[in-house]
């Protein structure tokens, strides 16, 4: 067993960028790949997707195992991901397909589940976090539930031999505890030692927000090299860890962005509660240690929580929007006008009346409601977002808005429309013996 474990963060949303993982692989010496791809509401679609007979794990999982897969496996790396989403086993199938085709059928590949607990959520109807009250006294249907599980049954995959270890929905710093706890023997009351691999699986689990991704800030804040932004890598040993990214990657690490992504999500960094340990970052330093290296230390760790984060996905209708660009002299003061327009003739018509609707001007209130238009913007565009409780309805109230071409100020046009239904998510807690998560091998 050596001293440092070298988990490289190949991803840190659905849709992230494959290179910089591609470039981790092929150009530093790492032991793990972490590819974390599920934000809070991308299970719930995939739930959906599902249920409705189409592929229930993240959709471009085959190109990703495509494109990362045989570079892993000439180098000996070992991949765990939550690209499972809601069908690990149908995950970790397509990846033996994939392994087979590319002549690497010897490569182990297992499924972690249990993370589905939506008919028990359904049963016992628990208290939302968000509004104290009762599931079913939102009203709208319950499309999922999963609970945030942790590293165990991915340490017993890697235990077991796994090269590639899928999951749904895990606390994301897992994915690197999981790795560091088989590696280093790391037991469930190993408090500050999880502590700290789940300080290390937080700076991963974002990607590029540790080398400098979310940080620039025009000429105020410089990262070098940001079209070819690098992915982190996680150097760990039982005293500390290094945050550092390949030579041949742009970014930034040093301590301010390794500090912001520490930050980042946490609450109250003294008490942050994960499945595996409770993490106190409050005495931690963050040293420069060299060019693009910085290390993390004085992290502690106390007992894990005895119930479960569990995320609810409810439906939450249909969003509709529609937009309208103005030019010219007072083309903000136009684009208000336009908004008020439709805002009136909406609330006068009664299968629509009572929806919620919000208007505003791009580059004026869109971000801050207070901006006024001024009379020397010579571009706007006005934006109108309607939420309604189906497709009909939305797409009815979208249409008052397109009647802005005639019917409403001078000098408008580049109409567009969107529409889509929207998932909204709430959190509860459960007795962590009520989940029973597992593992299994694919053949």
């Amino acid at each position: 067993m050596t001293k440092t474990l070298k988990i490289g963060g190949g991803a840190g949303f659905l849709d992230d960028r494959i290179e910089p993982a591609l470039d981790i692989l092929e150009n530093a010496d790492v032991d793990f790949l972490m590819l974390e791809h599920l934000a809070e509401r991308t299970l719930a679609l995939l739930q959906e997707a599902k249920r409705s007979g189409k592929a229930g794990h993240v959709a471009n999982l085959r190109y990703r195992m495509e494109t990362l897969l045989p570079p892993a496996a000439e180098k000996g790396v070992r991949i765990v991901s939550n690209l499972g989403g809601a069908d690990p086993i149908g995950a970790a199938e397509v990846v033996r397909s994939v392994a087979a085709e590319k002549g690497l059928g010897h490569l182990k590949v297992a499924a972690v589940t249990g993370d589905d607990i939506t008919e028990l959520v359904r049963a016992l109807d628990p208290i939302l976090i968000e509004t104290g009250k009762k599931l079913s006294d939102l009203g709208t249907p319950l499309i999922c539930a999963n609970a945030y599980i942790g590293a165990f049954q991915m340490k017993e995959a890697l235990d077991a031999g796994a090269d590639v270890v899928l999951a749904g929905r895990v606390a994301d710093p897992a994915l690197a505890v999981a790795p560091l706890a088989h590696h280093f023997g790391w037991g469930i009351d190993d408090y500050d030692k999880l502590a700290l691999g789940t300080m290390a699986g937080h700076m991963l689990e974002c990607a590029g927000h540790a080398t400098g991704g979310n940080f620039a800030d025009g000429g105020k804040r410089v990262v070098p090299g940001l079209d070819r932004l690098g992915f982190p890598i996680a150097e760990v040993d039982e005293d500390g860890v290094i945050i550092t990214k390949t030579n041949t990657s742009g970014g930034l690490v040093d301590r301010h962005v390794v500090r912001q992504q520490l930050l980042y999500e946490l609450g109250d960094p003294g008490d942050y509660q994960t499945p595996d340990v409770v993490m106190d970052i409050s005495g931690v330093a963050a040293i420069d240690k060299g060019p693009d290296r910085v290390h993390l230390s004085g992290v502690r760790g106390s007992k894990r929580p005895d119930q479960l984060k569990v995320l609810c996905g409810v439906d939450n209708g249909w969003l509709g929007t529609a937009e309208i660009s103005y030019g010219g002299w007072n083309a903000a003061g136009r684009a208000k006008l336009a908004g008020e327009i439709v805002t009136k003739r909406l609330r006068r018509d009664k299968k629509v009346s009572n929806l919620p609707l919000r208007v505003d001007v791009i580059g004026v209130n869109s971000v801050f409601l207070f901006g006024e238009p001024r009379e020397d913007m010579l571009d706007a565009r006005l934006r109108f977002c309607v939420r309604a409780p189906d497709q009909e309805t939305a797409q009815h109230a979208l249409a008052e808005a397109e009647t802005l071409a005639t019917n409403g100020p001078a000098g408008g046009g580049g109409k567009t429309q969107s529409l889509r239904r929207t998932i909204r998510t709430f959190a509860t807690f459960l007795p962590r013996d009520q989940i029973q998560p597992e593992w299994q091998m694919v053949q």
